[in-house]
């Protein structure tokens, strides 16, 4: 890796994935377009074995590699991209999901509008399960009603909302990162996390933009029973935030739903050859049952 100073730091945070972190290496020293310098941190905080051996065994493989590891102190994703922001030395930070793998132009898109901006923005790239993922019909809803990340990308670019953000594949200068605040810490999760970093870019006054170009395809077979202990853990650290900003209240729709009616309709799951409208009603009761059961496990804790 060039000594020169690079023109775009790319982070990716570990989290505990079992997917190919090769596959992703890869990927990024593959980039297209992109003749400047750039530097791949990977930051190691414990959440899955071997990622030490696995950095130096691509680097060995690969000496010309844009990446390269360090260790992190603290725990959960926060910590780790605040980690990696320590180390970057570009002026341009990329935060890229650990179960993403880069599209070739991701890291060209992400200069180019930056350099772009008038002002400060944030750029946000869009993810799709990978065409071994995708068969599966839990993710496609996942993916298409937009329960997964927040938003549907497949009609963000006609409908974006501005002040949308999450840490899977998005943008900023160093300065816009430390104006707002670097993230909260206290969430040791990987939930969360960049919501509340999201809510204090909106009240900055900053917007977000969704960049197609900047692709990631998302290497994650997500089973129905992850995802509901995700939407546990969700709720609860939802309730948490509401306790730090109890102006904020996005999950409104959710939680106060009657819980038993969505109960009702998860005693029978849906046939073979249920539609395709009957699925979607069973997987959105099973994550909206998930999420308010933890953020009612929370407000039960806080009494």
């Amino acid at each position: 890796m060039s000594a020169a100073i690079p023109a775009a730091s790319v982070i990716v945070a570990l989290n505990p994935h079992d997917n190919d972190l090769g596959r992703i290496f890869r990927a990024f020293d593959a980039q297209a377009a992109v003749t400047e310098p750039f530097e791949v941190i990977v930051v190691d905080s414990g959440a899955r074995a071997g990622v030490a051996q696995a950095c130096a065994d691509h680097a060995a493989r690969n000496p010309l590699t844009h990446v390269r590891y360090i260790a992190a102190g603290g725990k959960g994703r926060a910590a780790a991209n605040n980690a990696g922001a320590d180390a970057a030395r570009a002026e341009f930070l990329v935060f890229v999901a650990d179960d993403f793998i880069p599209g070739p132009t991701l890291l060209r898109a992400h200069l180019d509008f930056q350099r772009g901006l008038r002002g400060p923005g944030v750029a946000i790239g869009p993810a799709y399960f990978t065409s071994e993922c995708a068969s599966n019909p839990f993710r496609r809803w996942l993916e298409e009603s937009g329960r997964l990340f927040g938003v549907s990308f497949r009609t963000a670019p006609s409908q974006w909302p501005q002040h949308f953000f999450y840490v899977g594949n998005a943008s900023m200068t160093r300065a816009l990162f430390e104006r707002v605040g670097r993230f909260d810490e206290r969430f040791t999760d990987d939930l969360v996390d960049d919501l509340e970093f999201g809510l204090r870019l909106a009240a900055s006054g900053v917007r977000t933009h969704v960049v197609v170009d900047a692709l990631a395809w998302h290497d994650h077979a997500v089973s129905v029973e992850e995802r509901v202990e995700a939407m546990r853990r969700s709720g609860r650290a939802a309730r948490a935030l509401e306790r730090r900003a109890l102006d904020v209240r996005p999950w409104a729709a959710i939680v106060d739903q009657p819980v038993e009616q969505l109960r009702d309709a998860l005693r029978v799951a849906p046939a073979q050859g249920a539609t395709l409208q009957e699925k979607a009603d069973y997987f959105r009761a099973l994550v909206d049952v998930a999420f308010i059961e933890g953020y009612r496990d929370e407000e039960t804790d806080e009494r």
